[in-house]
């Protein structure tokens, strides 16, 4: 059965993701952006938050978090593990949302803007974005590049465990769309007496150029826009696979 991405995936995104991505040092880059541009912001929208790993580490640092997803299932997770934290959410789709209140900067991480797949959605999302963040504060996200979803991701299929879940990513790229479509299935171990079940998601990607997203960013009203090799703040090159925006 293939279902709606993260409909399913979503009780088991945590173990998976924590043991491939270092979280902890996304945060900390963010931090250092939030630095690099002199802003100080005491709240922040965390879009396409999902299951929010890294809006529980800000969290937890001082910062106020509204977190936006339109995945119930994800949100749900994120609700069960956070506590007294000062974090909201708000259920609602990254192309057409609005928050009680603005707030001082907003960030969206881990290639969540790449699910956008044609600039129209990228603008309208861009401009939902600058009417929920403060006049001069700071939009920060990444993006796959051209380069990282075409060579690095490609054509290649990975198996991958955590704890009881076996997974099979199978990638495609489409060179004239410039969309990557994951077909992700996962095997749940049964329990004792039971049979495993077996589940189907697709997710697709598209990479933009940085002329791309700036000339949306621009169409949305953004004056002042960045670009840095994921990490760093060096400008991308042709062989950068994620790159970091920055946009006030």
């Amino acid at each position: 059965m293939i279902r709606e991405p993260f409909s399913r995936f979503n009780r088991h995104y945590d173990r998976f993701m924590v043991k491939y991505v270092d979280y902890r040092g996304w945060v900390e880059y963010v931090v250092r952006i939030f630095g690099r541009f002199h802003s100080d912001p005491k709240t922040i929208l965390d879009l396409a938050c999902g299951t929010g790993i890294p809006t529980i580490m800000l969290a937890r640092r001082g910062y106020r978090l509204t977190g936006v997803d339109r995945s119930p299932e994800m949100l749900a997770a994120l609700e069960s593990k956070r506590g007294d934290l000062p974090i909201a959410t708000i259920r609602a789709d990254m192309r057409e949302f609005s928050v009680p209140e603005p707030l001082a900067a907003a960030i969206c991480l881990y290639d969540s803007m790449n699910y956008l797949l044609t600039e129209d959605d990228l603008v309208r999302c861009f401009r939902c974005v600058r009417a929920a963040v403060m006049t001069g504060g700071l939009f920060v996200f990444d993006m796959n590049t051209v380069f990282g979803l075409a060579e690095h991701w490609g054509a290649r299929t990975t198996a991958r465990e955590a704890g009881d879940i076996y997974s099979i990513w199978q990638n495609s790229y489409d060179q004239e769309t410039r969309v990557s479509t994951l077909h992700l299935t996962f095997w749940e171990k049964p329990e004792p007496g039971k049979t495993g079940e077996r589940f189907e998601e697709i997710h697709q990607e598209r990479a933009y150029a940085p002329e791309e997203v700036e000339r949306c960013l621009k169409a949305a009203g953004y004056a002042e826009v960045h670009f840095f090799q994921h990490g760093s703040f060096i400008e991308p090159g042709p062989n950068t696979t994620r790159m970091m925006v920055v946009a006030r």
